[in-house]
């Protein structure tokens, strides 16, 4: 597929998009619910994909029965996935192709993510595609996390366009749903994750990242 003529710039979720970070992260809920006697399924990943931290550490907490707190959990996730992260992390398929088109046009480009700013920048750096974006918007940038359209609005904000000159590339129904609230033009790519996940909201489904071309 082409992008949009009337784009002028890709703004990108992370997990999911960038990062075989949802795989990780699936593994991660799983290990750590066993430890609560919970069996960690599908339809809970499908239920939290894409949610800010104080959706999904409150959804996991609820269904664990614990006294664990929010925040507490959360701890404990990030610094499992950490580990995870530095063992198995990888590069989505198409990626590298995907910047490379978005370059050859001429587009700025911007990350939009529920995860921490630290965390965000430790694995762009890794792969060295930190400064391929001209922004990053994180998830303590904003009050409201995805679903919400604050992160997209704050993002065309930055980027000083209006939002039907953005291209938003996204994996879950929480970030459709929130670029399409923006106002945005949005793009989504499923994961193993989000299978029968209903896409309409979207402009365009594709398959991966290599799908986009000039």
């Amino acid at each position: 597929m082409k992008i949009p003529s009337t784009t002028k710039a890709v703004l990108f979720d992370m997990d999911g998009v960038l990062f075989n970070t949802e795989d990780l992260a699936h593994k991660v809920f799983s290990s750590l619910s066993k430890k609560f006697d919970y069996p960690f399924q599908e339809q809970d990943h499908k239920a939290i994909l894409g949610s800010s931290e104080d959706f999904w550490s409150h959804y996991m907490i609820d269904r664990l029965k614990t006294d664990v707190t929010a925040a507490q959990f959360a701890s404990l996730f990030w610094n499992e996935l950490q580990i995870e992260a530095n063992q198995h992390l990888n590069l989505m398929p198409g990626v590298l192709n995907c910047f490379q088109v978005i370059n050859q046009i001429g587009l700025k480009k911007c990350l939009v993510s529920s995860s921490h700013r630290l965390y965000i920048e430790k694995l762009l750096n890794k792969f060295e595609i930190l400064d391929q974006f001209d922004f990053i918007v994180a998830g303590e940038d904003t009050k409201h996390g995805k679903p919400s359209p604050e992160p997209y609005l704050l993002a065309v904000e930055l980027l000083q366009l209006s939002e039907n000159q953005c291209s938003v590339i996204e994996d879950s129904l929480n970030g459709v749903h929130s670029a399409k609230l923006a106002g945005c033009h949005v793009i989504a790519v499923p994961t193993v994750h989000s299978i029968g996940i209903d896409y309409s909201e979207a402009d365009i489904v594709i398959n991966n990242l290599d799908d986009i071309k000039m």
